[in-house]
C-alpha cells in the first residue's frame, strides 16, 4: 500500500510540474466532456441560408392549432349555433349574473363607452372630438336594432362592422359576452320600470329612439 501511495503521489507532482511548466501552446484546449457544446444549431433570429427565406426560426405547419387554441365551441367562440345562425343567449358555462353585467359594464366602459357612449346612444366623448365620426356609431336603442340577438353584439365586437375594427385580440372572449349582455341591458332599460332592472342598470335610462 506504501508503494501505490508513493506512486500516486509521484504522478501528482508530474502533473503539476507540467501543468504549471509556462508554455504557451497553439493547439486548442482538451474538452474532456463535449456535452454538446459544439453542436451544430442555429439561434433565434440568427440567419441561416440553408432555408429559402434565409431564417432559422421556421414558421408553423399550415393548419397547427396550439394547445388549448382549438376553439370548436362555434357558441363560445363565434356566437353561432350549429345551423349557423347567431345564438340569443349566452354559451353553456357562462351565466347570467350580477357578477357578469358587472364585468360587462366594466369593460363596456373601457372599449365601448369612448364611442357608443355610456348608455349606448351612440354619443361618446369620441364623436365630439375632431368634427367626429364619418359615419356614426351605432345607436343600440334605434329601432333596428332592438330584434338583433346577443350573438349579434358579441360577433361585432370580435370581428367589427363598418369603420369599427374588431376587440377579439385585446379582449378574452368571455369579457366579450358580458359586454354583450350589458348593452342587452342598456336596451331594456328604455322601456322597463326601475324596480325591474338589474341594479347596476338603474341609473342608465336611455330613451328609445326610432
Amino acid at each position: 500500500m506504501a508503494r501505490v501511495r508513493t506512486t500516486w503521489a509521484a504522478m501528482a507532482a508530474l502533473l503539476t510540474v507540467m501543468g504549471c511548466r509556462g508554455n504557451r501552446s497553439n493547439e486548442p484546449p482538451v474538452h474532456l466532456q463535449q456535452n454538446m457544446d459544439f453542436q451544430e444549431r442555429g439561434e433565434a433570429q440568427e440567419r441561416n441560408d440553408f432555408f429559402a427565406d434565409g431564417r432559422v426560426m421556421r414558421p408553423p405547419v399550415p393548419g397547427t392549432i396550439a394547445v388549448g387554441y382549438l376553439k370548436e365551441d362555434d357558441h363560445l367562440w363565434r356566437g353561432r349555433l350549429p345551423n349557423g345562425a347567431l345564438a340569443d343567449e349566452l354559451p353553456a358555462g357562462i351565466e347570467l349574473s350580477a357578477a357578469l353585467l358587472d364585468r360587462g359594464q366594466e369593460r363596456y366602459n373601457i372599449y365601448c363607452q369612448p364611442c357608443h357612449g355610456e348608455t349606448g346612444h351612440g354619443n361618446g366623448p369620441a364623436t365630439r372630438r375632431g368634427g367626429g365620426f364619418a359615419v356614426a356609431p351605432a345607436n343600440f336603442h334605434q329601432q333596428k336594432f332592438l330584434p338583433v340577438t346577443l350573438g349579434y353584439f358579441f360577433d361585432v365586437a370580435s370581428n367589427g362592422k363598418g369603420s369599427m375594427k374588431g376587440y377579439k385580440a385585446q379582449i378574452p372572449v368571455e369579457d366579450r359576452w358580458a359586454i354583450a349582455a350589458w348593452v342587452r341591458t342598456l336596451q331594456v332599460t328604455g322601456e322597463a320600470s326601475v324596480d325591474e332592472l338589474p341594479e347596476q342598470a338603474q341609473n342608465q335610462r336611455p330613451r328609445r329612439i326610432q
